[in-house]
């Protein structure tokens, strides 16, 4: 009992029993009970010792979380208490009807490692239906189970002969099969086939708790992201409910449109800058930006069709542009200097309504007082009389009053462009004493003398309104303005204004183009402007260009509008010929008939002043400003 007792093995054991037969210390009775209790205990041992190593394994694969990990360590277990080469886990597609392979320990090939096998079939199928466990001593050779062409092509490349396999069930459902295979042929014992059991039993349970805890990880994660999500989106909220308040407070505000740039630029981090439908400037600025380039205009007509922000690119550079509309009506456009997030273009939307109402307002009262110069300019222009006072008033609103010195300029634009020059210059002359409306068939400003520009004895010019036609320039618009001389009070007003319409029709009949001027910046043609009418100007023309105008007037030529131009490009013959419109040669050929007529003296010298003077008076005259 005592050597029992101590663990010897059998063969020991037959050897001490062998002794003590022979010297009668036990008999045949004793010897053979003590043999089949040392097999018991042997065989509890080796129980005990699995059993441990099951609770180990089960502990070990309960306390993994991730599917993955566990499937690993499922397949590494099995292999290294079973002692195969091969230990690999599948699991069941009920909607292919097939079972595959989802993790391997210890197979070489791909082809094995991505065995699918149909449910039934094979041992891997035949396991995985969960009726019971099953084997191959050599699966290759074994007509008892059924094959397949591409699961016997893996195993032979693998060198696999024998298998086992158990079936995995979670919940009432087999959800797959656990197997070991080997490269030698041989048939598993039934010890092996209760060890993969035992251990396909906890190995389920294990998965399953495993997919169970991925899965309620998950949840636990989407509802933290829906949870972090509701928190942004009423973050969002409040932040737009406070941009809201403070939008109204600015709309309410005087000056609403410089306050709400500047609260969207606060709230978006980024410069803004308003432009007008054609791209003009109309507040706030972004460096080294033009707006007016055909893509920026087309990106900001499609913000305004979709009523949405829209992101686009100038020269390398990311900006949003976002539209305000009413109606079908754009108004003008927001444009910021980044690419927004779809929080800050919650905000740049919500801006851009509140902008559309600002416009409104403010175009709203714009018309009011755009008809209130426009009738005042009448007025101001017309001949009929009108009690003084209520004038007075109401040219007072615009900052002209009786005893000011008043001056008229009168812009010329063409008839495509007359409306939207209108626009530049009201936005431009903005809080600017004086009006400005259409007037006839052009643009009329009145507006009082800077009395800075009307010293001469300071060496100052008179300012004959070229920056005007300068900033009109700018927006593409091709001008050209006539300026009065001051007046004292209303009552000169109409006259001015007749003088500063014959001086731009002066410029355009010059074919000034583009330039600004009063009569003294006209020259000679200014000296000339109040002596049409006198007899001096037909005696003038008679003597210089008499022979010219009677050959026009015979032949139906053009020699007088020739010698005007040659004179007006300072003699240079190519420049001369381009802008008639013909060769050097044909107009050499003009020049020598002129000549013929009324002297070559005509182009040089003394007289050439003269010709010239009276060529500017031909020109003025068939203008039609005689």
């Amino acid at each position: 009992m005592a050597l029992l007792d101590r663990g010897v093995s059998a063969a020991e054991l037959e050897t001490t029993l062998s002794a003590w037969l022979d010297g009668g210390v036990v008999d045949q009775p004793t010897a053979a009970a003590a043999r089949r209790l040392n097999s018991r205990l042997w065989e509890a041992s080796r129980r005990e010792g699995l059993l441990r190593v099951l609770y180990d394994t089960a502990t070990d694969l309960t306390g993994i979380r991730d599917v993955e990990a566990v499937l690993k360590a499922i397949v590494r277990r099995t292999r290294s208490l079973i002692g195969s080469d091969i230990a690999y886990l599948s699991l069941n597609d009920y909607d292919s009807g097939e079972s595959y392979v989802r993790v391997t320990d210890g197979a070489t090939t791909a082809l094995f490692r991505n065995i699918r096998m149909p449910l039934g079939e094979g041992v891997l199928g035949a396991v995985a239906t969960g009726e019971a466990p099953a084997q191959s001593p050599d699966y290759l050779l074994d007509e008892s189970k059924s094959h397949l062409e591409s699961s016997d092509t893996a195993v032979a490349a693998e060198g696999v002969r024998a298998i086992m396999g158990v079936p995995l069930r979670a919940a009432g459902k087999v959800i797959g099969a656990l197997l070991v295979a080997d490269r030698h042929a041989h048939e598993f014992s039934s010890d092996d086939v209760a060890l993969m059991e035992s251990i396909g039993t906890h190995a389920a349970v294990a998965l399953e708790n495993a997919r169970y805890f991925s899965e309620m990880a998950g949840a636990l994660t989407r509802l933290d992201q829906a949870q972090r999500q509701n928190l942004s989106h009423v973050q969002a909220l409040e932040e737009l409910s406070s941009l809201d308040r403070r939008l109204m407070e600015t709309l309410a505000s005087t000056g609403s449109l410089p306050h709400l740039l500047n609260l969207l630029a606060e709230s978006l981090d980024a410069p803004v800058v308003l432009v007008s439908p054609m791209g003009e400037p109309l507040a706030g600025s972004v460096p080294d930006a033009d707006f007016g380039t055909p893509p920026a205009l087309t990106t900001a007509e499609e913000s305004a069709a979709k009523s949405s922000a829209v992101q686009f690119e100038v020269k390398n550079k990311k900006y949003t542009v976002m539209s305000a509309v009413a109606g079908d009506q754009h108004l003008a456009s927001l444009i910021v200097a980044e690419q927004l997030s779809p929080a800050r273009l919650a905000v740049l939307e919500r801006s851009a309504l509140v902008l559309s109402v600002s416009l409104l307002f403010e175009r709203t009262f714009q018309d009011a007082q755009y008809r209130l110069q426009l009738e005042l300019i009448d007025d101001l222009l017309s001949p009929r009389s009108e009690h003084a006072a209520a004038l007075t008033r109401r040219a007072g609103q615009f900052g002209l009053a009786n005893h000011l010195q008043l001056v008229v300029r009168v812009v010329g634009v063409s008839d495509d462009q007359r409306q939207r020059a209108l626009s530049v210059l009201r936005h431009q002359r903005e809080g600017i004493p004086g009006i400005i409306a259409l007037h006839e068939s052009h643009l009329c400003i009145i507006e009082p003398v800077d009395r800075r520009d009307s010293r001469p004895d300071e060496g100052r010019a008179a300012d004959t309104g070229q920056s005007i036609v300068d900033e009109l320039n700018r927006r593409r618009i091709t001008a050209s303005l006539g300026t009065s001389e001051p007046v004292s009070g209303f009552a000169g007003l109409s006259a001015a204004h007749t003088e500063a319409h014959t001086v731009l029709r002066a410029l355009q009949a010059l074919s000034r183009d583009g330039e600004a001027a009063d009569r003294a910046a006209l020259g000679t043609a200014g000296m000339l402007l109040g002596a049409m009418e006198s007899p001096f100007t037909g005696q003038l023309l008679t003597a210089q260009l008499g022979p010219l105008i009677s050959y026009d007037e015979r032949r139906g030529t053009q020699l007088v509008l020739t010698a005007w131009t040659f004179q007006e490009n300072g003699g240079a013959m190519q420049e001369a010929a381009d802008s008639l419109h013909i060769h050097p040669n044909t107009l050499r050929q003009r020049l020598d008939r002129i000549d013929a007529l009324i002297g070559a003296t005509w182009r040089r010298g003394s007289r050439s002043l003269d010709v010239h003077v009276a060529l500017r008076l031909w020109r003025i005259k068939t203008a039609g400003l005689s």
